[in-house]
């Protein structure tokens, strides 16, 4: 068994590029092109079942790419209110063959409750987003090798990367990164919330549980993220490419429009 305490600061973990990994498969298929088929070989992102058993819940299955469970894990229970911050988690056990997740942690309201450091203030200035997205592509690691995968990353005002997770599943991506800012003691300097899915309810509803006033992304909003974050106060930014976006609602003042 491997044992984690909710104290550890886990990284990010880099995809071995070109080779198998806990993240990439190889596999042969044929490919295609040109009026001809070929068979080729080729690398497919690895999807596999995690079983989570947490006290006073249901246990729960999360189809996930494997490697980053101990934030995944976390992460989401903090989305979900089971937990308020690191110090509620007691322990996270993972199995030896990582399908299985046992947590125990701290039962709400048994714990002072202390203030939580807010997120910065202050103005952003719209083409900064411009500049948070070629870092963020830099870190899509596991989608240049595979195109299956979605992508979280968490900023300061300052443009400071404050977290990232990378899953074929666009929610485990958001809970990865928040599980990695939580555990490093970060998560109140993220003020912006960046995703490559699409900017569903869900998610609005994960940004603000974490107090992430701006969620901004890739691909476009649904109705109701937009009238779930106006009603929240969460700025959203959908739609960005090279040199334009969508902005949806602007509940945080930006520069430049």
């Amino acid at each position: 068994m491997k044992r984690l305490s909710g104290i550890q600061t886990p990284g990010t973990p880099e995809i071995p590029v070109g080779q198998a990994s806990n993240f990439l498969r190889p596999t042969t298929l044929h490919r295609y092109d040109c009026g001809m088929l070929q068979r080729v070989p080729d690398m497919v992102a690895v999807e596999e079942p995690l079983r989570v058993h947490a006290p006073g819940l249901p246990a729960f299955d999360m189809a996930r790419t494997p490697g980053d469970d101990e934030n995944l894990v976390a992460g989401h229970l903090l989305c979900m209110g089971a937990i308020r911050d690191r110090e509620d988690i007691l322990d996270i056990t993972l199995s030896e063959r990582q399908d299985c997740a046992i947590v125990s942690f701290a039962p709400p309201g048994t714990r002072p409750v202390r203030p939580s450091p807010r997120p910065e203030h202050g103005p952003v200035d719209v083409h900064r987003f411009f500049d948070l997205k070629h870092a963020f592509e830099r870190r899509q690691k596991l989608f240049r090798n595979t195109g299956a995968s979605h992508a979280a990353a968490l900023f300061s005002l300052r443009g400071e990367l404050v977290a990232f997770g990378e899953d074929v599943g666009r929610h485990n991506a958001f809970d990865k990164a928040v599980g990695n800012a939580m555990h490093s003691g970060q998560l109140h300097k993220a003020s912006i919330a960046m995703l490559s899915s699409r900017l569903a309810l869900e998610l609005v509803n994960k940004a603000e549980s974490v107090g992430i006033p701006i969620l901004c992304g890739f691909s476009v909003a649904t109705s109701s993220a937009v009238q779930r974050a106006a009603s929240l106060g969460i700025t959203l930014v959908g739609r960005i490419r090279q040199d334009t976006m969508n902005i949806y609602t602007c509940a945080w003042p930006l520069d430049e429009i």
